[in-house]
């Protein structure tokens, strides 16, 4: 039997972003398609924008009811005013700001809202702590950095958006002890260590593992999800009569 993927988000942080009434929602980067099938479970109307045409060909298999296009988030190809809320799932700082949140905040209705979403892990947890450590020990720069939400400060500063707000998610994603190695031998640093200082991490998370883990149920990677929302802002731009042009004011 196939299992049906994890949503990447508790359904309380898609509530907060997006609101619990039926909206016309734009989903940048949509990649696997996680994020837009649980906006489509929560009933709203979903448009998936990707760079990759492999990808959104994979995505209409997932997504059937969605329309889902081939684009770069820099020059969408939608009407302006056009959706209820955008949406970009730990993609934000893929797309480069001076032009995607203008392009963002032309294609939203007044009073729409841009919604962004990051997993990071927790690092309170005390058994988190101590896998920190251990891959610390052999490499230094592991396991560290913001995964990419100091993006959010170019929509902070940006003159399109006003109002940002966040709020925090604890996220539990279960792992098993194959998945966390996996995930510890994946690592780039964990990479370039030479074999035996590479084994002996992985045997040492492996314990780890089997210190914490309740079997038969999986262990908890304990994450948060942060959100944020702004409202679009329309005064510095000047919408052309010509859908298909903006100008900005400078």
């Amino acid at each position: 039997m196939q299992r049906t993927p994890r949503p990447p988000y508790p359904t309380a942080a898609v509530d907060w972003l997006l609101g619990e009434r039926p909206a016309r929602v734009l989903d940048l980067g949509s990649g696997k398609g996680g994020f837009a099938q649980m906006l489509a479970a929560a009933g709203h109307e979903v448009f998936a924008v990707d760079r990759s045409a492999r990808v959104c060909a994979e995505l209409r298999e997932r997504l059937p009811d969605a329309r889902i296009t081939a684009a770069r988030v820099e020059a969408l190809p939608f009407l302006s005013c056009h959706f209820d809320v955008v949406t970009a799932s730990q993609t934000l700082h893929h797309f480069a700001p001076g032009l995607a949140l203008t392009e963002i905040a032309r294609v939203l209705k007044p009073g729409g809202r841009i919604a962004v979403a990051y997993n990071s892990r927790d690092d309170t947890v005390p058994w988190v702590k101590r896998l920190l450590a251990m891959t610390r020990a052999a490499d230094p720069e592991a396991m560290s950095g913001d995964y990419g939400q100091h993006s959010v400060a170019t929509l902070a500063d940006s003159p399109y958006f006003t109002g940002l707000e966040r709020r925090n998610f604890r996220n539990w994603i279960p792992v098993t002890r194959d998945g966390l190695l996996t995930m510890i031998e994946r690592r780039p640093g964990t990479a370039r260590l030479d074999q035996s200082t590479r084994q002996a991490l992985l045997a040492e998370v492996g314990q780890l593992y089997d210190t914490v883990a309740r079997p038969p149920e999986p262990l908890l990677l304990p994450f948060q999800a942060a959100c944020w929302r702004a409202v679009v802002d329309h005064s510095q731009l000047a919408i052309s009569d010509d859908p298909d042009a903006v100008e900005i004011k400078f």
